[in-house]
């Protein structure tokens, strides 16, 4: 029997996007022949995402965990860790992408020959060769990449040019160390600072990261930003003076 891929996304107030993502999913898992299953993390939406993720039929055993009341992207990552470690094996992939629409699930196909190549985390990347960002302002395009840069020079971590894209793919017996390690403290920054504090708490571990270009169609994206862009920037200067002055 294949392999398992389990596609975990968080979800907050994503009634507009989840039914559209679904679709490309199936087609995804229908067009490659792959096993795969969803984990549907809500993160305590007041829309109908909830709703649509129970109602949504698929050939795809679709795993939904309710978290109630909202505790914020880290919560539902943690949580949701937890959660699709315990629905897969050592052998299996675990892929993590927003659930607004703007990843494209056709990029799995990719993520899966890194991951079968030997690397332990494949980051799907705005920034290399042939990547691309549709929808976004230039404003925040340019302070994507001014955060980017800091990561790159305070913490860097070879062969990572992109710290906060949500979009990865996880060997699960990296994330089983890692957070019998850490536990409870396996995230504690809160929003997107939290995607790089994974890469930094994964990284004494010594996996093999690989990036992957890839097209960020925001512009597909029918609900609201979650992004502060304020609390964001605050977030990723405690975060990498955290690491600097440890």
């Amino acid at each position: 029997m294949k392999n398992k891929i389990l596609l975990m996304l968080p979800a907050y107030n994503e009634e507009d996007s989840l039914p559209q993502l679904l679709k490309r999913i199936v087609k995804t898992y229908d067009n490659f022949d792959l096993n795969g299953e969803i984990l549907i993390v809500n993160d305590g939406s007041k829309d109908k995402t909830l709703e649509i993720a129970q109602n949504y039929k698929t050939a795809y055993k679709i795993h939904i965990l309710d978290i109630q009341p909202n505790r914020g992207l880290s919560n539902a990552m943690r949580e949701g860790f937890d959660k699709a470690l315990s629905l897969i094996s050592d052998e299996d992939v675990l892929i993590v992408m927003d659930a607004d629409d703007s990843h494209n699930p056709g990029l799995i196909p990719l993520m899966l020959q890194k991951n079968a190549e030997g690397a332990d985390i494949v980051i799907a990347s705005r920034y290399r060769e042939g990547s691309r960002i549709k929808g976004l302002s230039k404003f925040r395009k340019f302070m994507s990449w001014g955060a980017g840069l800091l990561y790159r020079i305070f913490i860097h971590i070879e062969k990572v040019r992109d710290y906060t894209c949500g979009y990865r793919a996880y060997n699960p017996k990296l994330l089983k160390k890692a957070i019998e390690n850490y536990k409870d403290k396996f995230i504690e920054e809160q929003g997107f600072a939290g995607m790089a504090e994974i890469l930094l708490k994964l990284k004494k571990y010594k996996p093999v990261i690989v990036e992957v270009p890839f097209i960020l169609r925001y512009d597909r994206k029918e609900s609201e930003s979650k992004m502060n862009v304020g609390n964001t920037v605050k977030q990723s200067l405690k975060l990498i003076a955290k690491h600097v002055f440890k």
